[in-house]
């Protein structure tokens, strides 16, 4: 009876262990995608700011043209940059959380031999 007591409480802790680090790789998730979020729009007033500058200096048509082709390249290439961060912070969480739940299915195997992987026998 001792021995499962002292089982279970092993169990708690590291349920307790679990939770925290799942909380700090949400966390840490949140605030990452909401840096990138404000550099996105950090991105969009600057590139609105440069387009109305271009707008005021011009003085023919095909000025206004050559100025927002360029604004057009730089921002679409900023935003590009700006996602594939998203997507690497992203990826990145997934692997952390991926590794959590390995870890976790591990331990309750540990604590449940029903959990164990069971031998495949060939038919």
């Amino acid at each position: 009876m001792q021995t499962q007591t002292q089982q279970w409480a092993e169990l708690y802790k590291s349920a307790q262990v679990s939770a925290k680090k799942w909380a700090n790789i949400n966390t840490n998730l949140l605030m990452n995608i909401t840096q990138q979020k404000m550099e996105r729009v950090g991105i969009v007033v600057e590139t609105g700011n440069k387009q109305i500058q271009a707008l005021a200096q011009s003085k023919r048509a095909q000025d206004v043209w050559e100025a927002e082709t360029q604004l057009v390249e730089k921002f679409n290439k900023n935003m590009l940059n700006s996602f594939r961060g998203t997507v690497d912070t992203l990826v990145d969480a997934k692997n952390q959380l991926t590794e959590l739940a390995e870890e976790g299915m591990k331990k309750a195997a540990d604590f449940n031999p029903w959990l164990q992987p069971q031998p495949q026998y060939n038919q």
